[in-house]
């Protein structure tokens, strides 16, 4: 019996050990990994200081954060060698953590060269070692500039059963498609996080390590338009309570659209806005994530194209384009035509719809706006537009007695509504001055500067250059 009990105390110290231990193994911090970009780009500046400064505080701050339990490794790229796809070093292999000696090496990175974003994935993928799960976080200002894809080589390694969630912060990159970071993050089961200051940076860090497990919950938005990928804005909110939880673009590749967003379970809206179609204001809509589920809407914001030709005189000419929506009147789409072929026709994108036209040449004087009402766009269909202008030239010289004088000459239409105004200097770069008028009749009226007043009746022509000489030493 005494033997029994003592089995029995064993099996149950045993066990407490065993599940005191599962415990301890649950409640450790995954490892995590930093990549950080040292290509040249970081010496950029964001509100008067260095994003490689910004980049080194911040990252600075997650590491005085972190239990001391936590194993971390460092990999940096592009700060040893200029135009180097293979600059990329293991500052710290995953290891015990040491904050002061991680910082002096973090602030000792001086960015020279590439972006290798692709070999330094690879490069943190080799330090994961065993089943412990690995939190990977990169930093980069930029996009991959050594001819390789992120994307694929974070799906590759996943589907070798890696045990690592990649998260990527898109530092100052609001300018540029991001498409390959946004995939890279999706493949690897993480976020993308993009952040244009210091204290966005900051924070990003710390979600990003906060979440080293994505839940498994996710909205899937499509976007389509014309029969293709669309590009699009998706942002997510708390249901009624309004505050940001994630958001992201689809652009138009199969690796990002549809765009897969992780959240937790709980109550959403949701706003799909399409990028480069105007006047669209997309759709709104609220759901729910229920037990991890995954929430799929598909949208369609088929467009199609108004081409304005304008000419005068029968050539190109530069005019200014706006298409306004029938409902409201607010403007959807605008353009100039200028006098090249490659951009007269002015070819704007809306949404399916009817539109008002206004076309107002740049090059005549006076009131040349010309409308054209329901004008009616079908999705996936150009719709043409044409609109000449006629108009003719007018030279005004003012002289007295032959000599060029200073004077002011201002030009009204029939109706008596002043047109357009110039002055005529007493020299022969601006005397004559000159009028491209609509044709028709006009009254001018000459006003010698410190001097005499005049007024004459002209007809402009189309396609004509109309001469008008003034001398005030004549008698009218």
């Amino acid at each position: 019996m005494r033997s029994l009990a003592h089995l029995f105390l064993a099996a149950c110290f045993a066990a407490v050990l065993s599940v005191e231990a599962s415990a301890d193994t649950h409640d450790a911090p995954a490892d995590l990994i930093l990549i950080l970009d040292a290509s040249n780009s970081m010496w950029g500046q964001i509100d008067g200081e260095n994003k490689i400064v910004i980049a080194r505080r911040s990252v600075g701050d997650l590491i005085d954060m972190l239990p001391d339990t936590n194993r971390v490794g460092l990999v940096a790229y592009g700060h040893r060698r200029e135009g180097d796809c293979e600059d990329i070093q293991i500052l710290q292999d995953v290891g015990p953590l040491r904050k002061g000696e991680l910082k002096t090496t973090i602030n000792g990175v001086m960015p020279k060269g590439k972006t290798p974003i692709t070999a330094s994935l690879e490069t943190a993928f080799g330090l994961i070692g065993g089943e412990q799960p690995t939190s990977v976080i990169l930093i980069s200002d930029g996009l991959e500039t050594c001819s390789k894809d992120p994307c694929e080589a974070v799906r590759t390694a996943r589907e070798g059963g890696l045990p690592f969630v990649l998260h990527v912060i898109g530092f100052d990159v609001a300018g540029e498609d991001t498409t390959q970071l946004e995939c890279a993050a999706q493949a690897g089961g993480g976020m993308f996080l993009g952040v244009e200051d210091a204290n966005q940076l900051s924070d990003a860090l710390v979600t990003a390590y906060e979440k080293p497990e994505i839940p498994d919950g996710r909205l899937v938005v499509t976007a389509m338009s014309n029969g293709a990928l669309q590009d699009a804005s998706v942002q997510v909110h708390l249901a009624g309570a309004g505050s940001w939880v994630a958001g992201g673009r689809t652009y138009v590749s199969e690796e990002t659209n549809p765009r897969r967003i992780p959240l937790e379970d709980g109550s959403y809206r949701a706003t799909v806005t399409p990028v480069g179609i105007g006047g669209n204001a997309g759709f709104a809509f609220d759901f729910e994530i229920v037990d991890g589920n995954a929430v799929e809407r598909s949208f369609d914001f088929s467009s199609g194209e108004v081409a304005v030709l304008v000419t005068r005189n029968g050539s190109l000419s530069d005019a200014t384009v706006r298409v306004l929506s029938n409902a409201d009147g607010k403007q959807v789409a605008a353009g100039r035509t200028y006098l090249a072929a490659t951009s007269n026709p002015r070819v704007l994108t809306v949404p399916a719809g009817t539109y008002a036209i206004e076309v107002k040449s740049v090059e005549l004087e006076g009131d040349t706006l010309h409308r054209f009402d329901d004008v009616v766009v079908t999705g996936n269909e150009r719709i043409d537009v044409q609109h000449e202008y006629a108009s003719g030239t007018l030279n005004v010289w003012v002289r007295r007695g032959g000599t060029m004088i200073d004077a002011v000459v201002q030009v009204y239409d029939a109706g008596g509504r002043s047109v357009v105004g110039r002055r005529a200097y007493a020299n022969g770069r601006n005397n004559p001055v000159s009028f491209e008028l609509s044709p028709g009749s006009y009254r001018i009226r000459v006003d010698e500067v410190r001097g005499e007043r005049r007024d004459y009746e002209t007809q402009v022509v189309a396609a004509e250059s109309t001469d008008l000489s003034v001398d005030l030493s004549a008698d009218l």
